[in-house]
């Protein structure tokens, strides 16, 4: 009986060798900061869903009350932090009732101080570009600066592409939130609304994986639904439709090829493309210029 117990006894302590130690939120946040400081280069994918429903509450007809826009957006891209250079391409596809099912493609690339986008076969270069434009690209970066601005819990562990990751959920602040909601909806005015009421009222699942071996992020997924009203979007009842835009946004970021060489080459028609500046002069000057009557 008793070498029954002892032999019980090394196993428990044997088992107890193995159990795995799991850091803080902090130490956490800290070996990841720790890590994306060290990134040379860096390989992304993105994958985005959002459906946005516009409800007019004035019209008295049902059927017409809400329009409704779906949009589909897949890309990739890699990243060089040294040589500061980037390579992005996006496809996005968008359908609605009134405008059918439309596909449109993108291609960035970035280096230095100039930003060069092909869309739909038409370049166009952005030289003199803000020194914050490059360190929003670095998405690597950003991505920890959120998440260290942010409350984290770790609620387990998973594997992602073969990797062991800490598997953490993110409560974000009012700013941080902010940040998200032009993230994933670059294209809108929140600048306008009031925030206090959009993060009180919408819904945030935010998911990473960071990496137990490396401490780099190897996922972020964020889940969003939020509910915009005519007061929100400081829209004038009395001027317009009282309306009510719900949204839900489901966007996942997969990282990885940490390290790795990559090549990041301009194409010739993107160097030999028209500035944004040309363009719009070109834009003004095709356009007849016409004296007001006295």
């Amino acid at each position: 009986m008793k070498k029954l117990l002892l032999l019980v006894a090394m196993i428990a302590v044997a088992f107890s060798g193995c159990v795995e130690e799991k850091p803080s939120p902090e130490e956490l946040k800290a070996m990841m900061i720790d890590s994306v400081e060290k990134v040379q280069t860096a390989a992304f994918a993105v994958d985005l869903e959002q459906t946005i429903k516009i409800v007019n509450l004035s019209e008295t007809d049902r059927s017409l009350r809400t329009e409704t826009l779906m949009t589909r957006s897949s890309g990739e891209g890699v990243l060089n932090v040294t040589a500061r250079a980037m390579r992005m391409t996006m496809t996005t596809t968008s359908i609605s009732d009134e405008i059918g099912e439309v596909t449109s493609e993108m291609e960035m690339y970035m280096e230095g101080d100039t930003m060069y986008t092909n869309v739909d076969g038409e370049w166009m270069k952005m030289p003199g570009m803000p020194e914050e434009m490059w360190d929003q690209q670095n998405q690597v970066k950003t991505q920890a600066e959120l998440l260290n601005a942010s409350n984290i819990e770790l609620v387990g562990s998973e594997r992602v592409d073969g990797k062991d990751a800490f598997k953490v959920t993110v409560v974000p602040d009012p700013e941080t939130f902010s940040m998200i909601l032009n993230q994933q909806m670059g294209s809108m005015p929140f600048y306008a609304m009031n925030m206090t009421d959009l993060f009180e009222d919408s819904e945030m699942e935010w998911t990473t994986w960071i990496s137990k071996d490396s401490g780099l992020p190897l996922k972020n997924r964020v889940i969003l639904k939020l509910t915009l009203t005519s007061d929100m979007m400081g829209i004038p009842v009395e001027e317009m439709a009282d309306l009510e835009m719900i949204v839900d946004s489901d966007s996942t970021v997969i990282y990885s090829g940490y390290n790795e060489a990559v090549s990041i080459e301009i194409p010739e028609e993107a160097l030999a493309a028209p500035s944004w500046l040309d363009m719009l002069m070109a834009m003004m000057m095709a356009e007849p210029f016409e004296i007001p009557a006295a």
